[in-house]
């Protein structure tokens, strides 16, 4: 596996993600899943995946949760990343596995897999105290919302 730097968004202070709130929503009339991540500063970061996948047929194809100390074995692959092409060095970042042993898993499962989407991804949130990680064939949207901004 290699992790490739992602910045989508510059807001959060690195290193500093204090909180965060992982919620799955499926109803008859939506779906979706959101990962909400607060810095020390309180801007918050809502990464959203509410596009319906025409090819698993939900929003996302998977999703999982550990503890930082369960995933201490993604350290060897960050210590190897690309961190140059950051936008901010100071900001937050997240990762992309390529030749991701997630998307392997997922492949041994009967059921569609990355052969059948070639461009599928399995994006990587780290925090403080944890790592979601999203297997999906888009990009989530980002929201940001600042302390004080009323938003």
């Amino acid at each position: 596996m290699e992790l490739q730097v992602w910045q989508p968004v510059i807001c959060l202070v690195k290193g500093n993600i204090i909180g965060a709130t992982f919620q799955y929503f499926d109803t008859e009339d939506q779906g979706g899943l959101k990962i909400v991540l607060t810095d020390i500063k309180g801007t918050m970061v809502e990464v959203i995946y509410d596009k319906h996948s025409p090819i698993v047929g939900d929003c996302v194809w998977t999703f999982r949760y550990a503890n930082e100390i369960a995933r201490s074995d993604l350290n060897k692959f960050i210590d190897r990343a690309d961190h140059s092409k950051l936008t901010d060095p100071a900001a937050h970042h997240f990762y992309k596995a390529l030749q991701s042993d997630y998307i392997a898993w997922y492949d041994q499962l009967p059921w569609l897999g990355s052969e059948d989407a070639p461009h599928v991804e399995h994006h990587i949130y780290m925090y403080n105290d944890g790592v979601f990680e999203v297997i999906s064939d888009y990009e989530p949207r980002f929201i940001v919302k600042k302390q004080g901004d009323g938003s």
